[in-house]
């Protein structure tokens, strides 16, 4: 009755944690077959969980991802064991529907992140990184539960997604919980150390699907119509994090903490569809940017030089600057019309406002981010990621390109 039946993909990465004390090198394989049969699955609901087509795509994201980061920086046992945790726990957070079971998993997540980062990391800053990292997620952690012991003395229960709206107490502590789960909170210090620890293709995963898979579950949490949870304050967060994320991305010294930077802006556009009825844009939004975002960290680790490879690095940053006609353009564009339709006066020239001038801003830190790239001597790249790269720059075209044509 609760659905556990539907949880057969979850098998897959207990063969995964198996293979790695033997084959570490055959994990990825199962990591891949895990984000495909839950992708071959039908749309389930259950008590626990709903099993919906955004979360059938973001969670084949979510193992691609880590097969790519596997198979460029391959994994201490200890840490592939972490990884693994991860990957379930967010799995099933994407799915989860009921209150408790969301915030058990996050602290699954968490504790798993802790244990990833010593591991994975050879670092002498990693100790520190990792306990940030987790007394961030205990202060997160316990605004969640104060907020769901206010819902509970309110007479609300803790399932049933979409949320009604609770007390402004109740809604507060949940939001502010939650956006520090999410590094929603400036200017997330705490978590860019993770990042400047881990090997950057863990670290580029660290930068999309955590906060992907706990925005995701987010907007499963308001209703499509009518009042749902308050977010307050997180407007001003999101403004915040728009303008200052690109702040913060022009004045840093390297190019992948310029693209770290610029990924906290990329939340921050989620303020735009904080309110019911706006989630499908915010699903679009994060599956296209996520994706991008991965790729584009690869990019710049180790960039294609020449006609052809600056054409694919151009087009890849294009996606992230919102330039038409790529993909990026179109999903972004589709955020500020859900604002325009579903926000308030004020949160509208507010947030709208932020994210105009956050946009200019993203074309200055993209654009100078490319002529740093162009600049800098030429990388040996192999056949393989040259491929990976055109693959995705000329998907992100298409795709585009058939938005174009519908418009």
């Amino acid at each position: 009755m609760w659905g556990l039946d539907q949880l057969w993909p979850e098998l897959f990465l207990l063969g995964g944690a198996a293979l790695a004390l033997w084959k570490r090198s055959s994990v990825p394989l199962f990591v891949l077959l895990y984000g495909l049969s839950v992708a071959a699955q039908p749309v389930t609901a259950s008590r626990l969980f709903v099993l919906s087509p955004e979360a059938k795509f973001f969670l084949l994201l979510v193992a691609i991802s880590t097969a790519l980061a596997w198979l460029v920086h391959p994994l201490p046992l200890t840490a592939a064991w972490a990884s693994l945790l991860q990957v379930g726990a967010y799995g099933l957070l994407v799915r989860s529907t009921h209150l408790a079971f969301t915030w058990g998993l996050m602290e699954s997540a968490a504790l798993a992140g802790y244990f990833f980062v010593i591991a994975a990391s050879e670092s002498p800053q990693r100790w520190a990184a990792a306990l940030r990292y987790f007394i961030w997620n205990v202060l997160g952690t316990g605004l969640l539960f104060l907020g769901l012991a206010v819902r509970l003395v309110e007479g609300h229960t803790l399932g049933g997604y979409p949320l009604a709206a609770g007390g402004p107490l109740a809604d507060a502590l949940l939001s502010w919980g939650w956006a520090v789960k999410v590094g929603f909170i400036p200017w997330h210090f705490w978590l860019i150390g993770v990042y400047r620890v881990l090997p950057l293709a863990w670290a580029a995963w660290y930068a999309v699907v955590p906060k992907g898979a706990l925005l995701l579950n987010f907007l499963v949490l308001l209703p499509s119509l009518g009042e749902g949870v308050q977010p307050g304050f997180l407007y001003v967060l999101a403004g915040v994090s728009l303008l200052g994320g690109y702040a913060a991305a022009w004045r840093a010294q390297g190019l992948p903490e310029m693209l770290f930077w610029a990924s906290f802006s990329q939340v921050g556009y989620m303020g735009l569809i904080l309110a019911p009825g706006a989630q499908e844009n915010g699903w679009n939004f994060w599956l296209v940017y996520g994706a991008a975002s991965f790729l584009s960290f690869l990019y710049v680790e180790r960039p294609w030089r020449g006609r052809l490879g600056d054409a694919v690095g151009l087009l890849l940053l294009s996606n992230l600057a919102g330039l038409p006609p790529v993909l990026g353009f179109w999903v972004k564009l589709a955020l500020f019309e859900s604002a325009f339709r579903y926000l308030g006066v004020w949160v509208k020239v507010f947030l709208i406002g932020a994210a105009l001038l956050a946009t200019i801003a993203g074309f200055a830190v993209y654009g100078r981010l490319l002529w740093r790239l162009w600049q800098a001597p030429p990388t040996e790249v192999v056949l393989g990621r040259r491929l990976l790269y055109a693959f995705g720059a000329g998907g992100l075209l298409v795709l585009g390109l058939g938005g174009l044509r519908g418009l």
